[in-house]
């Protein structure tokens, strides 16, 4: 009996919280990108308040786990590879990383991830959870070459965004990125600033001459190669947010509300 009445007493009591949380007590989203020759590699940051942890690891007990109110390790482990495995469809789809108009020579090749440890333990025990995504991507043509290019990313609209670009390069101009800032310390050109409503951030810049470039980043693997992204052109870029599209189900996944 006590079984039975346990799923309905947890629904009502995520229901009740879904109620009471504010509006705003969304979760954060943080993209840091960086740039090199022939790579490309993007972190996404993820954090959830302790209110929001709550129902991120109901979200968890119920879609991967057995709901009984307790995620343990092996559900930690499902819900990793389910979410690693929903990224990489997600991009595979509609690829994120668009260079000089087109995302024809970009590859995707591995998704990874590092899930908090706080997600751990008794569902209803609120604590702040960090996940932390990592992609890579290989130029197959490299695009850091003398004269002008553009560099464009599809993120979560109105999250903080950082774009390192290699030495050599200087930026012309942004579209996209509110309250953006270009700084250079000699070795990297950072661009930081937060995506706008669109969701797009575009970066132009000019290269004086290509053998002043370094790679960036390191090297990155062949291995799980995602094979090819659907190619962009000027058509709309995503009809949902990256975050909706991770975590179809998961109601408090809306920066826009923040």
């Amino acid at each position: 009996m006590r079984d039975r009445l346990k799923a309905p007493l947890l629904a009502f009591s995520l229901f009740f919280l879904f109620m009471i949380l504010p509006v705003n007590a969304t979760f954060t989203w943080e993209n840091n990108i960086t740039v090199g020759y022939e790579e490309v590699q993007w972190i996404y940051t993820e954090t959830y308040d302790e209110a929001n942890s709550i129902i991120y690891k109901d979200y968890a007990d119920v879609s991967v786990g057995n709901r009984d109110g307790f995620i343990n390790a092996w559900e930690v482990l499902k819900t990793d590879v389910n979410t690693r495995s929903a990224l990489q469809n997600s991009i595979i789809e509609q690829m994120d990383v668009i260079v000089n108009g087109s995302s024809e020579n970009i590859v995707l090749t591995d998704v990874n991830s590092r899930m908090s440890p706080e997600l751990l333990g008794p569902v209803m025990q609120a604590e702040v959870i960090t996940n932390i995504y990592t992609t890579n991507y290989r130029v197959l043509y490299p695009f850091l070459e003398a004269g002008d290019s553009n560099i464009c990313f599809i993120g979560e609209k109105n999250t903080p965004i950082v774009i390192n670009m290699p030495k050599g390069i200087s930026v012309n101009s942004t579209e996209g990125i509110d309250n953006v800032s270009v700084s250079n310390n000699g070795q990297v050109v950072k661009v930081a600033g937060s995506f706008d409503s669109t969701g797009k951030a575009t970066v132009h810049f000019h290269l004086e001459e290509a053998e002043d470039i370094v790679a960036s980043v390191p090297e990155v693997t062949e291995e799980g190669l995602s094979g090819e992204g659907r190619i962009l052109g000027d058509e709309p870029y995503h009809d949902f947010s990256l975050a909706g599209r991770i975590f179809p189900s998961l109601r408090i996944c809306n920066p826009d509300s923040a």
